[in-house]
């Protein structure tokens, strides 16, 4: 049996999966529990420490998800497996992708500091592929968070960009226009 904590932030993530981070209030995570709201205060201080378990949480599950998966020796074969797991996240849990990357939150890891020291292990497995590349001699020698962040902000625009109505394409379409981002990034753009 899971505690009464662990109940209450099992409750919020499904609430910011299904309706985003707005959809999530003390009220709600108690009337879904049986709870008083003032019970669920005992277990979370505030609604921003909640958020900040439920954030912790979503990263810690997308890490044990994706660092199980088998990463292709193939640098760019990898950076398109990256994609596409962003591409899955963003179209199939579309509230929880912007609550994870998008939305503005308290205590939420930061460039360069938290990432470069390790506090984002997602964004790590990004790197260790960039780190791969660089060693294989695929990617040119650089700064691996800076090329992970400039490859993720790529994606997440175009996601926010999607989300908001302002490419109106179906999901395979988005997903190629995605894969077709990455490779004009890896190539460049210069004649």
């Amino acid at each position: 049996m899971s505690s009464t904590s662990e109940r209450i932030a099992a409750a919020a993530k499904d609430l910011v999966t299904a309706g985003g981070s707005a959809s999530v209030s003390m009220r709600k995570i108690g009337d879904a529990l049986g709870l008083s709201p003032m019970a669920v205060y005992r277990h979370f201080p505030n609604r921003e420490a909640l958020l900040a378990r439920v954030a912790d949480d979503l990263f810690d599950d997308a890490y044990d998800r994706l660092s199980r998966k088998a990463i292709p020796a193939d640098t760019v074969a990898a950076l398109h497996g990256a994609v596409d797991d962003l591409v899955d996240l963003a179209l199939d849990h579309p509230r929880q992708f912007a609550f994870m990357f998008i939305e503005p939150r308290d205590g939420a890891r930061t460039f360069p500091a938290d990432f470069s020291g390790g506090r984002s292990r997602l964004f790590g497995l990004l790197t260790g592929i960039v780190d791969a590349g660089i060693a294989n001699g695929t990617l040119a020698p650089t700064d691996s968070w800076k090329v992970g962040l400039t490859l993720t902000a790529n994606v997440y625009g175009l996601v926010a960009l999607h989300q908001g109505g302002r490419i109106a394409l179906s999901d395979e379409d988005f997903r190629e226009l995605c894969h077709d981002s990455l490779e004009r990034l890896l190539n460049g753009i210069l004649a």
